[in-house]
Order: structure tokens, then C-alpha cells, then sequence
């Protein structure tokens, strides 16, 4: 099968691929300190070969080889800024001539593996200094509030508030449709 190549970028949720050339996202093992799994996409042999990879490592720093591994290879065709999808290896299974329909699954399947990986790694850059020490006890769940009666007379001062204490989410970045392309569905 064969695609644009910002086309099949943006089905695997890199399109920025295309001007850095190389792009890596990884999480750590909190226990060893070294890289537990990672994402790469990158252009091979002078942009002649496009190759999207995920990799578990297991505690011992070596690659596994099951399943899950992921691949997705295309070769630059005669066409300009074509590409066509030669190998997909995901959930240990290999397709060597991919059907379309296994292309656009494995597609997804990195964008959502590759989107895992990244919030992970968010994720251990807010809490580098967790990740560097691995904590044994559980983390402490916060203490409901008291609440004064309903009917409080005056003279009773109120119990003093619990310290709050402070909580962050994950920021996932988000993109924007493309206004062209929401205005042609709504047509």
C-alpha cells in the first residue's frame, strides 16, 4: 500500500517526523534506573526508508523479542514524498506485503502504544526524583474533611481545616483539526 508520507505520518502521530527526521519518546524502570520501553520513528538511508519501532527491555537492559515488539517499514517509492508500507511486525505476527487494513491497524496501534509511552514519560519528568528512588509504602490517600453540624451553635468555634495538599494531572498536548477538513464534513 502506498502513502503520502505526511499522510502515513499522521496516522502514526508524528507528522513533526518529517522536518527533525528522528523522533524518541522512552519511560524508565524505576527499580533498575534504565529504559523499560521506548518509541522511534525515523528515516533510514537518507530519507529512502521510514521505520516506526516499540521496544520493551527487560530487567536485565536487553531488548525482548515477543510481543512486544513493534515495527512498521516503508520504502520511498518512484513518486515524490511516497511511501510504500513493505513490513509490519506487531503482537508477534510479521506481515511482509501488509494489507490495508493491517496497515491502518498497526498504524493506530503505534499511535496509541507511542502515545502511552509519551504520557509516561511526562509523567516521570514531574516525578524525576520518584523514578530515581523507588518508594516502598503505598502513597497516602488524603483525609476527608470534617464537616461542623448543620445546626453549630454560635458559642463553638469551628475545627480547624486540613492542610490541603496540592495534585497535578497529565498534560497531554492536543492538536487541532484541520480547519479545512472540519469544514468539508460538516458540508
Amino acid at each position: 500500500m502506498i502513502y503520502h508520507i505526511h499522510e502515513l505520518l499522521l496516522k502514526l502521530g508524528a507528522p513533526e517526523t518529517r522536518e527533525r527526521h528522528s523522533m524518541e519518546w522512552f519511560y524508565f524502570n524505576p527499580k533498575t534506573q534504565d529504559v523499560a520501553g521506548k518509541a522511534h520513528i525515523r528515516f533510514e538511508a537518507e530519507g529512502e526508508r521510514l521505520v516506526a519501532e516499540i521496544q520493551a527491555f527487560g530487567q536485565d537492559g536487553n531488548p525482548l523479542q515477543d510481543d512486544t515488539y513493534f515495527c512498521i517499514a516503508a520504502e520511498r517509492t518512484a513518486r515524490p514524498e511516497h511511501y510504500r508500507v513493505v513490513k509490519v511486525v506487531f503482537d508477534g505476527a510479521a506481515y511482509d506485503r501488509p494489507s490495508k487494513a493491517v496497515i491502518e491497524l498497526a498504524a493506530s496501534v503505534f499511535h496509541a502504544r507511542a502515545l502511552d509511552i509519551s504520557i509516561r514519560m511526562v509523567e516521570q519528568s514531574f516525578n524525576k526524583q520518584d523514578v530515581l528512588e523507588a518508594k516502598d509504602a503505598a502513597p497516602e490517600t488524603p483525609k476527608k474533611r470534617k464537616t461542623a453540624p448543620l445546626f453549630q451553635t454560635m458559642t463553638q468555634a469551628p475545627e480547624p481545616a486540613a492542610p490541603r495538599t496540592e495534585t497535578f494531572g497529565i498534560v497531554v498536548p492536543f492538536r487541532p483539526r484541520n480547519a479545512q477538513a472540519a469544514s468539508a464534513v460538516r458540508a
